[in-house]
Order: structure tokens, then C-alpha cells, then sequence
């Protein structure tokens, strides 16, 4: 499978769609400006210097293909990512990674075919070509003002009552460095997985055991590492509680164990949740990777914080996170999110608090965010004010 490039299985996928009938079905869109400032280093707010800013356009949609409406579906998207010209006023940053040149990028973020190949025997559905995923480990991340997406061949069975089992191999992602989307030209974009070998992922999602949502995942990434996850939450009275179990192994024989846990209650448009998690002093492999998203940034332990999304999965850390949100009907629906992590390796804490407001008028959909960043080492706290505008059609 490996020598298998999987832009050569898109190719000939398309090659498959090219002649066949296909009818759309659903088509969405969206256009988004993001903008953030920071104080950071003695700087002043809202100053060039100190500023960052991104536009964005998103376009996708479902088509079935052939006459059966329901044997296959073709999945597509395209991202479009501009600076706007922002650098040469407002701002000297972007949220995607735009080069050296800061050229403007597309390309697809969605290509690939669902259908069922047992239909009649199995209840068993494959995804093949460019897609979101959500696994512990190897997921879509939406911080963004852009999606990262992988090259990957998902099956799904249902075939077990309440219980969904997911096996997959990921070929290409397009993480730039481990921290943020690579805004490229169509097809430029995507690089390996970790290695030339990719990834594999093996899970199950239950919900035997009554109001309960369990689940159990294996992910292979050859000469990097092997990490197994398990997971479980529970909703009772309005109470929320969940904990998770990491286990790192790492190429170089480095390994270690992460454990998260959390408690929330909601009740009538008001959330609250704690959550504590600590990872294991690690080296080696085990150490740079983390318990974070596999090629990613952000960490899937319930520690993750707004706006620095992964240093809480980071070697030695303890981190905890205080929640609480609250819907105003018809005014906005807020937020308070505070998140603490300390490295035990060099006693280094950091904090941050973040303060959110986000309100739907009519398609367009606008949060504000004030983040407020404490970290030891550092003379003074970094303040960021941030504005997320998206326009959905």
C-alpha cells in the first residue's frame, strides 16, 4: 500500500467519475476574514507589527454518482487562502502558512468517493481520497481560519449493534511543520504522513454499555511511533463525566501514558466543566511527539486550551482547564475559558484565559476573543484581541 501515491488513486478516481452520471445533491459555502493583535514583546496593540490576518473562501458540496442515489456519493471541496494585500497596511502575520513570498494559495480540501462495496451483506461504507477525519490521534482541526485535510482510505462497519468499528490508512496530509495549514496551489499542498509509510488507525465506537460512549483506538505510524487511546463519557441528569487513557510507544523504544479527566453540567443555556490531565516525562520519540494530533497542532486531552490548543499534551505536563459558557437568548452566546499547564521537567507554568462573544446575524457568524497569555520566564503577559467574521451561503 505504501508505494501507492494517492494522488494516482485520484486520478483514477476521477477518471471513474468523468463518464458516470452524476446528479448534485447539496452545494455550501462560506467567506471568512480573521484578525488577531498582541502586545506580545513590548509591542502595542493593533499595530502592524504586532497584527495578523487572513481571508479565506470555501466552497464544497455532495454529488451521487450513477442512477442509484444512494450507492455512491462524491465528495468535493475547495479552499481558497489571500492576504488581501493586509500586510502592506494592517497586519505582518497570517494564520496559514503562506510562504516566504506570501503568494495566495488553492487548492482542494475535499475529493473523494463514499460507497457501500457489500451493500446487501455488510453495513460496511468506504471513503476514498482527500477527507476530514475524527480520531483521537489524526483529526481535522478547526481553529483555523483553514481546515487541514488527509489523503486516506476510511472503512466504517456497523454491522454490530451500537457499535461502529473504523479502520484506516492516512498517505498525505497538509500540516506545514506541525503547527498550521500549508496554503499552496491545488496539489502542491499535500506532503507525506509523518513517513513515506503513512499512518494506520484502528477503532471502536460503542455504545453497548447504556448511556455510556466508549471508545477503544490503535494507531500505527511506522517508524515514528504506536499510540493507543481509550475513552469514555457518560451524560446523567445534565452531568457530564469522561475520562481518557493514552499510551505512547515510540520508535526509539521511548514511551509514556497520559490520563485525562473531566466533569460538566448544563442547564438551560449555562455550561460548566472542569478538566485535569498529565502526561508522562517522555524522551526520545515518545517525548517530541506528545499526545497531540499526529503532524498537528492541538492535543485531544480535555486540557486543550483556546487559543495555545497543544502544549497541554506536551512530555511532563499537568495542565487543567475551568469552563463556562452561557447562551443569551437573542443577544450572544459567551464564554470564559481558563487553562493552566506547568512543565514538571523545568517548573515552568503558563496560563491563559480567554474571554469569547459570538453572535449569528443571519448568514454571517461573528465571534470576538480576548486572550490573556501568563507565562513564566516572561516579563509581562501577552493580551490578544482577536475578530472571526464567516459568511455562510
Amino acid at each position: 500500500m505504501k508505494k501507492i501515491g494517492l494522488s494516482i488513486i485520484t486520478i483514477a478516481m476521477i477518471s471513474t467519475v468523468a463518464y458516470a452520471d452524476i446528479k448534485n445533491e447539496s452545494f455550501t459555502g462560506s467567506a471568512s476574514l480573521f484578525y488577531g493583535t498582541n502586545d506580545a514583546n513590548d509591542g502595542d496593540l493593533f499595530n502592524k507589527a504586532t497584527s495578523y490576518g487572513n481571508a479565506a473562501v470555501q466552497l464544497g458540496g455532495t454529488a451521487s454518482v450513477g442512477s442509484c442515489d444512494t450507492c455512491v456519493k462524491l465528495n468535493y471541496g475547495v479552499t481558497g487562502i489571500s492576504t488581501m494585500g493586509l500586510e502592506n497596511t494592517l497586519v505582518s502575520g497570517t494564520w496559514v502558512d503562506h510562504g516566504d513570498d506570501l503568494a495566495d494559495g488553492v487548492w482542494i480540501d475535499t475529493l473523494n468517493l463514499t460507497f457501500t462495496p457489500l451493500d446487501g451483506i455488510s453495513n460496511t461504507t468506504m471513503i476514498v481520497g482527500r477527507q476530514s477525519l475524527e480520531t483521537p490521534m489524526v483529526f481535522t482541526e478547526t481553529w483555523n481560519i483553514a481546515k487541514n485535510t488527509y489523503d486516506a482510505i476510511t472503512a466504517v462497519n456497523n454491522d454490530i449493534t451500537d457499535t461502529t468499528l473504523v479502520g484506516a490508512w492516512v498517505g498525505r496530509s497538509n500540516i506545514a511543520g506541525g503547527s498550521t495549514v500549508k496554503a499552496e496551489n491545488i496539489g502542491d499542498g499535500f506532503t507525506k504522513f509523518l513517513t513515506d509509510e503513512g499512518a494506520y488507525a484502528f477503532g471502536a465506537v460503542t455504545k453497548l454499555i447504556p448511556t455510556v460512549d466508549a471508545q477503544a483506538w490503535y494507531f500505527v505510524a511506522p517508524s515514528t511511533a504506536n499510540v493507543a487511546w481509550l475513552q469514555a463519557e457518560t451524560n446523567v441528569a445534565g452531568f457530564t463525566l469522561g475520562g481518557q487513557y493514552g499510551m505512547l510507544d515510540g520508535a526509539d523504544d521511548s514511551d509514556g501514558n497520559a490520563v485525562g479527566v473531566k466533569i460538566g453540567y448544563d442547564y438551560d443555556g449555562i455550561g460548566l466543566s472542569a478538566a485535569y490531565s498529565t502526561v508522562d516525562k517522555m524522551s526520545g520519540t515518545s517525548g517530541a511527539l506528545g499526545f497531540v494530533n499526529l503532524g498537528g497542532a492541538q492535543t485531544p486531552l480535555y486540557t486543550a486550551g483556546w487559543w495555545d490548543v497543544g502544549s497541554q499534551g506536551a512530555s511532563d505536563t499537568d495542565a487543567y482547564n475551568v469552563t463556562a459558557t452561557y447562551s443569551v437568548d437573542s443577544i450572544a452566546d459567551l464564554g470564559i475559558f481558563y487553562t493552566n499547564w506547568e512543565n514538571q521537567t523545568n517548573g515552568d507554568a503558563t496560563s491563559e484565559i480567554a474571554l469569547t462573544a459570538g453572535k449569528s446575524i443571519g448568514n454571517l457568524d461573528v465571534t470576538l476573543a480576548l486572550i490573556n497569555t501568563d507565562a513564566d520566564g516572561t516579563d509581562d503577559a501577552t493580551n490578544d484581541i482577536q475578530a472571526y467574521l464567516t459568511y455562510n451561503f
